[in-house]
C-alpha cells in the first residue's frame, strides 16, 4: 500500500511545529493569553475565566453562529439544518425552533429589526423576514460574489454603517488571480443597496499575526509547508470562525477556531489586540456575539463532546 506524502508529512510538521514553540509534555508554564495590546488600550474581558457557562443540547452540537436576541435568550444556528434554534439561558434549553431553508452549511446569524440574516459557507445570504412570526415569514436568497473558495465564516452587524460584515476563513479576494496568501478578509454588504463591496473593508495580515506569536524559524517553515500541502485551509496561524461589533466601543472582535485567538479591531482597521484561547476551554470558538451591556458570548463547537456557551463580563 503507498501512503499519501501529505499523510506522512502532516504529523510530522505539526509536531515539529508545537515543539519547536515550547508546548511539549514538559512545559510548565503558560505564554501570557494577551499576545499584543496597542498602547493605551486594554483588552476588557478575562477569557481564562467565564462567569457563566452551560452545556449545550445535542440539537447544537455544531452550533456554528449565534446572536443576542433578548434578555436571557440568544438565537443561534448550526452548520447542517436550515433551522434558527432560540436558546434560553436561563432554562438552559431550547425554547425554539424556526426553520429557515434547507439543509446546508450556516456559519452565521444576525438579528436586524424584524429580520434575521444567516451566512452559508458559500457566501450566500438569507434574509428571513419577520422570523418570529410563522403566518408572515419568508425567506430569500441574496448571491454575492463571495464563493466557496473565500469559505465564509463569520457574519456580524456594523449598526454604524447599517450593513452586515462576512469574515472569510478561506482566500481573502473576490479576484482569483489577487495574491492572498498572507491575509484574511472580512467584507461589508450593506443592507441597503443589498450589495456586497467589491474590496475587503478590512484585512489580517497573517505576518502580523505570526510575529505577535512568536514563531520561531521551524514553526515558520512548518505553517508554511502545511499551507502547501493544504491549500483549500491555507494558513494555519489564523482562520476567522466569528465575528461581532461591540455594541459600546464599535470595536470588531474576531475569533479564530484555527489558530485560537480573538483578534481585536478597531473600526479603523488597527489590530488593537490579539489574545490566545487556552483549548481546553476552548475547544473549537465558532461564535461570538455581545448582549447591549458588553457581556462577551463565546459558543465552541463539540465534535466528539458536547458543545458549550461561555459568557464573559467586562472587568471592573
Amino acid at each position: 500500500m503507498i501512503i499519501p506524502l501529505s499523510k506522512i508529512i502532516l504529523p510530522v510538521f505539526v509536531v515539529l511545529m508545537f515543539s519547536a514553540n515550547g508546548y511539549g509534555q514538559n512545559k510548565k508554564e503558560k505564554p501570557e493569553n494577551i499576545l499584543f495590546a496597542a498602547s493605551g488600550y486594554t483588552f476588557p474581558y478575562d477569557v481564562t475565566k467565564p462567569d457563566f457557562r452551560m452545556t449545550l443540547p445535542n440539537d447544537l452540537i455544531e452550533i456554528s453562529g449565534l446572536c443576542w436576541m433578548e434578555e436571557n435568550k440568544i438565537a443561534c444556528i448550526q452548520d447542517e439544518d436550515g433551522v434558527i434554534f432560540i436558546l434560553n439561558l436561563a432554562d438552559k434549553e431550547i425554547e425554539r425552533k424556526i426553520e429557515f431553508e434547507d439543509d446546508g452549511d450556516y456559519e452565521g446569524i444576525e438579528l436586524v429589526g424584524d429580520d434575521a440574516w444567516i451566512l452559508k459557507s458559500n457566501g450566500n445570504l438569507y434574509r428571513v423576514k419577520n422570523w418570529l412570526d410563522d403566518k408572515e415569514r419568508s425567506t430569500k436568497k441574496y448571491e454575492t460574489k463571495l464563493s466557496k473558495k473565500n469559505d465564509c465564516e463569520g457574519l456580524g452587524y456594523d449598526f454604524e454603517h447599517n450593513s452586515l460584515l462576512i469574515a472569510c476563513k478561506g482566500f481573502p479576494h473576490l479576484d482569483e488571480d489577487e495574491e492572498g496568501h498572507s491575509l484574511k478578509a472580512i467584507y461589508h454588504f450593506d443592507l441597503k443597496e443589498k450589495e456586497l463591496d467589491k474590496k475587503p473593508v478590512y484585512t489580517i495580515d497573517l505576518e502580523q499575526v505570526k510575529y505577535y506569536k512568536k514563531y520561531n524559524t521551524m514553526t515558520t517553515w512548518g505553517v508554511e509547508i502545511l499551507s502547501l500541502i493544504d491549500e483549500s485551509k491555507g494558513d494555519v496561524s489564523f482562520q476567522p470562525s466569528g465575528i461581532a461589533v461591540h455594541p459600546k466601543t464599535g470595536n470588531i472582535y474576531v475569533t479564530g477556531a484555527v489558530g485560537d485567538l480573538i483578534i481585536v479591531l478597531h473600526p479603523s482597521g488597527e489590530i488593537l489586540a490579539m489574545i490566545a484561547l487556552d483549548t481546553s476551554k476552548f475547544r473549537q470558538p465558532e461564535g461570538i456575539c455581545f448582549d447591549p451591556e458588553g457581556n462577551l458570548y463565546i459558543s465552541n463547537e463539540g465534535n466528539d463532546s458536547r458543545a458549550n456557551l461561555m459568557k464573559f463580563q467586562p472587568k471592573k
